[in-house]
């Protein structure tokens, strides 16, 4: 364990992230952007390796998407990190502060989590994301990503090493494990004494494993896939051009559209406009179809529903409280919606692609939470935060 993980040295980077400034912590990540600018060639490179090991597997296309990164994904990263330098981690502000009679002030701060470990699947972006969120907000990070983007994560491990270096920042700041060992993660997974919180993003059964496992507190995001429901006051152009969009734009991700539900009073009309406009994009329509599995490509489903009471039935029955959607241009419609759909993210007339850390102005996202305690939605810098109270007196003991 202590080959792969020097937990005295974290804990000490951690106090040394303690001490430093906003404006320290953006010389780190504006290192990042030049690091990952110049070292872009060599990020393709490992990144095409990635890819030939998952097309010879014979991967699903969809999960090959998740690993490809570009030249749009290079601008992507540097745009994510020029975004996080201009926002303010809000570390050190008061969050709440009394002054009591007997002059005792009592402040509430806004503190680091702490030590995180980030487990996450493909998506080899999420390294750059963690390490610029981590810093940015204080906090120390354990990185474990999937084995099937290890070639593109060493590279980018290796930005992040060498930012550290020219930024004046302890590496030990971000670890990277690169083991494919579960063992060894199982074990990491043990030290509550040492790591504060567990992150974990990717497929259902690797966020069940996790939680299994781990004698830490974890801030899960396991399935996705979008439900929206067009009401019999919706306008049909617009509903049209947010289906198409929700479920288009990138098939394989975890705020892709899955379900439409459409009220009985315009599906005659409405269901033939939308299943061409489907297959123009070369989308499979399905009438029948497991409601309860994220498609993750161009396959929808869609059903007739009576009302909006039997729309929120079904949403309620196959939820998986990530991301839902209306389309209605009645506002009793809206509220009982809002008022009764139950998700960490929901969407009035605008497309559920929109569930995103960056589109949010967060920076960035550690990934979608869809827990109800301490964080819900894109977790991005606040919700990589926690507070701690400051009392300051004079003299001041308790009298009984």
């Amino acid at each position: 364990m202590s080959q792969i993980i020097n937990f005295k040295k974290i804990k000490e980077s951690a106090i040394t992230l303690s001490q430093t400034t906003e404006s320290d912590r953006n010389i780190f990540l504006q290192s990042l952007s030049q690091e990952i600018i110049l070292n872009k060639e060599k990020i393709f490179v490992a990144n095409e390796r990635d890819l030939q090991k998952a097309e010879d597997k014979k991967s699903a296309p969809e999960f090959i998407e998740r690993l490809i990164i570009d030249q749009k994904g290079i601008d992507q990263l540097v745009a994510k990190l020029t975004s996080i330098i201009r926002l303010k981690s809000g570390l050190g502000e008061i969050i709440e502060k009394k002054i009591k009679k007997d002059g005792l002030i009592l402040k509430k701060v806004r503190v680091p989590l702490g030590v995180l470990m980030v487990i996450y699947e493909a998506r080899p972006e999420v390294t750059i994301d963690v390490a610029g969120l981590c810093v940015k907000s204080g906090n120390v990070a354990i990185l474990k990503g999937g084995s099937e983007a290890l070639e593109t994560n060493k590279i980018l491990f290796k930005c992040v090493q060498s930012a550290f270096k020219k930024s004046g920042l302890p590496e030990n700041i971000v670890t990277f494990i690169e083991s494919a060992n579960r063992n060894i993660t199982n074990d990491i997974l043990k030290r509550h004494d040492m790591i504060d919180l567990v992150i974990a993003r990717g497929g259902y059964e690797m966020v069940k494993a996790v939680m299994a496992s781990s004698k830490i507190p974890v801030l899960a995001h396991a399935a996705g896939g979008a439900r929206m429901y067009v009401d019999k006051s919706a306008d049909l152009k617009m509903a049209e051009r947010i289906l198409v969009n929700a479920k288009t734009t990138k098939p394989a991700a975890c705020n892709s559209l899955d379900t439409i539900l459409v009220h009985q009073e315009i599906a005659e009309k409405f269901i033939p406009q939308i299943t061409k406009a489907m297959l123009l994009k070369k989308v499979i329509v399905k009438l029948v179809m497991d409601w309860d599995k994220e498609t993750l490509g161009l396959v929808v489903g869609i059903k007739i529903v009576k009302d909006i009471k039997e729309a929120v039935e079904f949403i309620h029955k196959h939820t998986k409280g990530h991301t839902e959607g209306i389309i209605s241009k009645d506002t009793n419609s809206i509220n009982y919606f809002t008022k009764s759909v139950d998700a960490a993210t929901l969407f009035i007339n605008a497309s559920t692609r929109l569930h995103d850390g960056y589109v949010f102005g967060l920076g960035s996202e550690m990934g979608i939470s869809t827990s109800k305690l301490h964080a819900r939605g894109p977790v991005g810098l606040k919700e990589l935060t926690t507070y701690k109270w400051q009392i300051y007196g004079k003299g001041n003991i308790r009298k009984k």
